[in-house]
């Protein structure tokens, strides 16, 4: 593939928020976040002209200054999981994105980078969800070689680990830009992420932890904790969870053949390093859930 140019770009960013024209927000909120709270953003640039946005299967927050999402949240089920559909859907510009915000089809043209899921279209159980997945509101500029594998990887590790242990999971996956410069891609100038992660909580077995990953041809998955996720970051993707949840980390399969028969993972450590924030307050709490109404 012909690669785009890096550009530098700056962050500027003012936040907003609306509703699906199909699906409501208070929806992805009760069927998609835990204990319908959305992530936790504790660095404020992050939230300038940003969007929330809501569709079948998952929910985000799209971003007018990087063009695509922030993060994205699912809630998979052993019976979405169990779901067998043949992989189907049309790339497509959001049109709930005003267009001078958004990404479009040209962007990714010839840039040297996948259109990367962030809510992969095998986690979706209907035809009009997998459709949904197509929205380049839940794409990333990816390096193809990250996407086709090691990330790949890690998203059928986890479906494989919610059907093996009859459990769901929590999912918010987003991408953080680190570096010094930020490559851009097309007349849009969509961002290209440094980093990739999916934060995972299973309710029922306690599991928890998340995958962190450069977003480059050779990188290899770390599994951290979302302390140190959320120092890396700026982002609590539970903030309902208390700190001492937060610090412990499972030993996540970075591929399905690594999921035991049963999905069952074990305690891998605890962070006590990571900077982290304690379990938000009832007050906090309510003014994040205002937030996604």
């Amino acid at each position: 593939m012909d690669k785009t140019a890096p550009k530098t770009e700056p962050a500027v960013i003012d936040s907003k928020i609306t509703k699906n024209q199909t699906t409501t927000a208070s929806h992805c909120a009760s069927a998609m976040l835990l204990d319908a709270i959305p992530p936790q953003i504790n660095q404020t640039a992050l939230l300038k002209q940003t969007q929330n946005l809501c569709f079948e299967q998952f929910a985000s927050l799209h971003s007018s200054i990087t063009k695509g999402p922030l993060w994205v949240a699912e809630h998979l089920t052993p019976k979405k999981v169990n779901t067998k559909i043949k992989r189907q859907g049309e790339f497509h510009a959001e049109d709930q994105v005003p267009k001078n915000m958004r990404a479009e089809l040209s962007d990714y043209k010839g840039s040297g980078y996948d259109r990367g899921h962030l809510a992969p279209s095998a986690n979706m159980s209907t035809k009009s969800a997998q459709q949904d997945s197509f929205s380049l509101a839940n794409m990333v500029p990816q390096n193809p070689k990250n996407n086709q594998n090691a990330w790949r990887n890690i998203e059928e590790a986890v479906r494989d680990v919610v059907s093996s242990s009859h459990q769901p999971v929590y999912l918010v996956t987003g991408v953080s830009f680190l570096n010094k410069t930020i490559p851009s891609i097309g007349k849009n100038k969509v961002l290209v992420p440094s980093h990739l992660y999916k934060a995972v909580y299973q309710p029922d077995t306690g599991v928890i932890g998340a995958y962190w990953i450069a977003n480059t041809a050779s990188a290899k998955p770390q599994i951290i904790s979302l302390c140190e996720l959320e120092a890396k970051t700026g982002i609590n993707a539970f903030p309902l969870l208390n700190k001492e949840e937060r610090r412990k980390v499972y030993d996540l399969p970075t591929i399905g053949k690594d999921v035991s028969k049963n999905g069952q993972i074990k305690l891998l450590k605890t962070d006590k390093t990571s900077e982290c924030s304690n379990k938000i307050s009832t007050t906090e709490a309510s003014k994040l859930a205002q937030s996604f109404s």
